[in-house]
């Protein structure tokens, strides 16, 4: 047995810590927004045998119950009656160990065996955490492959302490999300690509197979982890030639591992089929403000923005980049696998429209890649430890500062001086280095789009406004002497039965020229003969990306509304999302649900704009 090094006593230190915070941490609510999403797989399925929640009454008992989330977003209702989950299985796979371990404590104890109860949330939690450690231990052991102890200690603390993985891995619960169990497995998958490389056999290539395929059914875009093991190795015409030279001498492996990712995948597109008759489901797709835009990423805002610059608020990781230099000086083996998928991986990344992932210290996407991203820091590392003595100790120096730098930014995120998704340049400036936040400074931040347009109106904040239209139906309507109405400012559209919607108004995002967000103000004259609460009339908006709807709202008009036989003008506001593209476009129509006729004189639509200092 080996003699425990320094890397060993870095590590158990380390743990030691994480398991203090989380131990010492426990959050109110676990099983929550997007876990509960990842969840609902086993519950539904090993408790209520109903995978398609076709009774709904059930989620919505949980959720009166355990406040899993505000709005049931995590799956995606079916014409035919039942839901379809938003989020692939591979977390729910994963969570299997601690469910049924949980489900038996639940079933042993005084406790509701509802997938839900105490005993559900703490197994996962300290599951998670088991997954932390493997992890982490897996971690130090395929670093060792490459460093000495020395350079392998400081990787640990530049990445446990010196990133947002401390933050995102052991606070509020957050060890649950997907990140960390990539982490976990991206660990393993460098392990056993380091082995299989050494002494390629059938267990190391069913363990890759494994790894990659609960990766890639976590998160599909994890596939791109297969670039590792494929690439590793090839750095010039001769080293491919060997390569393809050993994968078909070890064409069995080649064979178990590509038939493991696939065996994996299996699962979810059979899911997909039995519910919706389709392999291939987009399970995003009915929400707007959700998809990839490959050809126009986020790039800039997802590395220096300061909403959620990757590397204003993880500075640590802009040496791994550097690093990259001697990477590929010294080890050109394995630069181009690490190289070639950061690249990729990062792309796909910031190409996804929510850029900034919600509530989040610095950029949570891109954790599992540490494990590779520590290659080239730990050779920018272990070069600069052979320098002269002042330039190794400039740089320790340097080292020192930026990992005590990000724990006091994870201290001010802890503590809500750095917000989890409203930050602004303004903001940022204020609250550098400081301990505290004054209120006032708070006004500087992003929206908070929790709040109505009338709490927005209401805030003391100033609006400029301007009229975008006013539809007259000079057109499409017609005398209101036709119908005995008085008070008309011209011709008006009669709203039946047989024509339910009024002519719809469209205005692109781009042509309302917004810096951050604007408020729609819709005014409709309405006319009414019978009590809207018996005959009901609705005014909508939504604003739309490819057919689908970022967010749409109504207005039941009601008795409030309007006075009977008489002209009203009702008064509807909506406020602007955060569009993926200035092109989409913003409608409002009128639609009517009665048996008796409404009539509609004008629709006007302001835009209400506030004003920066």
């Amino acid at each position: 047995m080996k003699k425990p090094d320094s890397s060993h006593y870095t590590l158990f230190v380390s743990l030691i810590l994480l398991a203090y915070i989380v131990f010492s941490h426990t959050p109110r609510l676990l099983i929550s927004w997007d876990i509960f999403g990842y969840y609902l797989y086993l519950p539904f399925t090993f408790i209520y045998n109903d995978l398609g929640l076709k009774d709904f009454s059930v989620v919505q008992d949980i959720i009166a119950k355990y406040q899993n989330t505000s709005t049931f977003y995590q799956a995606l209702p079916r014409p035919e009656g039942y839901y379809v989950m938003k989020y692939p299985m591979g977390m729910a796979v994963l969570y299997l160990p601690w469910f049924v371990i949980g489900h038996i404590w639940a079933l042993a104890g005084s406790y509701e065996a509802d997938g839900f109860s105490y005993p559900y949330q703490m197994s996962l939690l300290y599951g998670s955490f088991i997954y932390t450690v493997i992890g982490l231990i897996y971690f130090r052991k395929a670093m060792r492959s490459f460093f000495n102890p020395v350079v392998v200690s400081i990787l640990l603390v530049g990445i446990v302490f010196g990133t947002n993985y401390m933050v995102l891995t052991v606070y509020h619960g957050q060890g649950l999300m997907s990140h960390n169990y990539l982490f976990f497995l991206f660990s393993l998958i460098l392990w056993f690509t380091i082995r299989w490389h050494e002494k390629p056999s059938l267990k190391y290539a069913a363990g890759l197979g494994i790894l990659i395929g609960l990766s890639a059914l976590s998160r599909p875009t994890e596939i791109l982890v297969a670039g590792i093991p494929l690439l590793w190795n090839i750095y010039d015409k001769r080293s491919l030639i060997e390569k393809i030279k050993l994968y078909w001498l070890r064409w069995k492996d080649v064979l178990l591992t590509g038939f493991l990712i696939l065996f994996f995948g299996l699962f979810q597109l059979i899911y997909y089929k039995l519910l919706t008759g389709k392999f291939l489901y987009n399970s995003y797709g009915g929400n707007a403000g959700e998809g990839m835009e490959f050809f126009s990423p986020y790039i800039w805002q997802v590395l220096f923005s300061y909403r959620k610059g990757w590397l204003l608020y993880t500075p640590l990781m802009a040496l791994a980049l550097i690093g990259f230099i001697s990477l590929f000086k010294s080890r050109k083996e394995i630069f181009f696998s690490i190289f070639i998928f950061f690249l990729i991986s990062f792309y796909v990344i910031a190409s996804w429209s929510c850029w900034w992932y919600a509530d989040c210290f610095s950029q949570r996407a891109v954790i599992p890649m540490y494990v590779f991203l520590s290659i080239p820091l730990g050779v920018l590392i272990e070069r600069m430890l052979h320098q002269k003595i002042w330039k190794k100790a400039l740089f320790l120096l340097l080292l020192m500062l930026l990992i005590s730098f990000n724990q006091f930014q994870s201290w001010q995120f802890l503590h809500g001086i750095i917000h989890s998704s409203r930050m602004t340049k303004e903001v940022y400036h204020a609250i550098f280095l400081k301990r505290w936040i004054a209120p006032e400074i708070n006004e500087n931040l992003l929206l908070d789009r929790n709040q109505t347009p009338e709490q927005i109106l209401s805030s003391g904040k100033k609006f400029s406004w301007r009229n975008i239209t006013v539809q007259t139906f000079e057109k499409e309507g017609v005398d209101p002497a036709n119908y005995q109405i008085a008070g008309a400012k011209g011709n008006i559209v009669v709203l039946s039965p047989e024509r339910p919607f009024s002519p719809y108004f469209e205005v692109s995002y781009k042509d309302l020229a917004l810096k951050e967000y604007g408020i729609i103000r819709i005014k409709a004259r309405i006319f009414a003969t019978v009590s809207p609460e018996e005959n009901q009339t609705i005014i909508t908006g939504t604003f739309m990306h490819n057919g689908h709807a970022y967010y749409y709202k109504t207005l039941k008009i009601d008795s409030g509304h309007v006075e009977l036989n008489k002209w009203s003008e009702v008064e509807f506001l909506y406020l602007t999302p955060e569009v993926r593209k200035a092109e989409d476009p913003f409608r409002v129509t009128i639609w009517h649900r009665g048996e008796h006729p409404v009539y509609i004189d004008e629709v006007t639509v302001d835009i209400l704009k506030p004003v920066f200092d």
